[in-house]
């Protein structure tokens, strides 16, 4: 980790993952398909006629949770992808610029000391 670190920083990558908001991105996203788990929980036992309603909290919590963690899982992969697109990048930038030139020309305008290392 401490090698792939280094490397980050002498290729000029550092300021690209401090911009990185996908994490909060996915957390947030994360929360929102909680709240409307949980809500659809609570239709679903409303709609059950659950009698005395002592269900209720338990089923809208279950359903907050479980909205909750297949958000975060399925997060989890973009979230790797993210962080093994910036160790490629820090690695070989020309093989980002032969495959994906588009992509590479966005990044230097944005960042135009991200590969001062090369």
């Amino acid at each position: 980790a401490k090698d792939t670190w280094t490397l980050i920083k002498d290729r000029g990558v550092e300021a690209i993952i401090n911009d990185n908001l996908i994490g909060t991105v996915i957390a947030m996203g994360a929360l929102l398909v909680g709240i409307v788990t949980a809500l659809l929980s609570y239709l679903y036992v409303i709609i059950l006629k659950n009698v005395g309603g002592g269900y209720i909290p338990l089923v809208v919590f279950l359903g907050f949770i479980i909205g909750f963690q297949m958000m975060t899982i399925m997060g989890s992969i973009i979230l790797s992808g993210s962080a093994t697109t910036f160790v490629c990048l820090a690695e070989d930038p020309r093989a980002l610029e032969r495959t994906k030139p588009d992509l590479y020309r966005a990044i230097r305008n944005t960042y135009p000391n991200f590969a001062t290392g090369m």
